[in-house]
């Protein structure tokens, strides 16, 4: 027997693995609150914006486990659905985070005091690196893009309050 602990007693170890199996997604789905935890969930959209969805996985694998960045990036099915031009963009995206994360980090730092960027979650710091190795001059993307496809990012991959967070944090940035 062993302690369940979204139970309020125990309960006894199925014997067969099927029926273990069966247990354990049963106990992930109320972990959860019945949403579906997989690679594939959220799904990872195409074009520019998997692009970003690839490179935040890969910074954030980066960032928990230590794993090279592009290395990850590289082996992403969402990578390997992106088109030539968009798989090249990702890899820019990454080699500059990875080169600035201390200069990234501190721009963060200097409008987010509350929250010091080794103190943020992965996902949002993740994504306000993202938004600000694209409004370098390198990377020409418009300022509305970038922060508008920080906030779609965090939508799809943050907290409740990571839209609001990261917008806020990259309005500050920008003023």
């Amino acid at each position: 027997m062993h302690l369940d602990p979204t139970a309020d007693g125990d309960v006894e170890e199925p014997a067969n693995p099927e029926a273990m199996e069966e247990q354990l997604t049963d106990k992930l789905d109320r972990l959860a609150g019945g949403r579906t935890i997989s690679e594939k969930a959220p799904p990872i959209p195409r074009g520019p914006r998997g692009a970003r969805a690839a490179v935040l996985q890969a910074l954030y694998e980066e960032d928990i486990t230590g794993h090279p960045a592009l290395r990850a990036l590289q082996r992403l099915p969402a990578y390997e659905r992106l088109s030539e031009s968009q798989s090249k963009r990702a890899e820019v995206l990454v080699k500059f985070v990875s080169d600035n994360r201390a200069d990234l980090d501190a721009r963060i730092a200097s409008v987010a005091k509350e929250f010091p960027a080794d103190q943020l979650g992965a996902v949002d710091r993740n994504i306000l690196r993202i938004a600000l190795a694209e409004l370098e001059p390198d990377h020409d993307t418009p300022q509305a893009v970038a922060v508008n496809e920080a906030v779609e990012l965090a939508k799809l991959f943050g907290s409740d309050s990571s839209p609001r967070f990261v917008n806020g944090v990259l309005g500050a940035l920008l003023r």
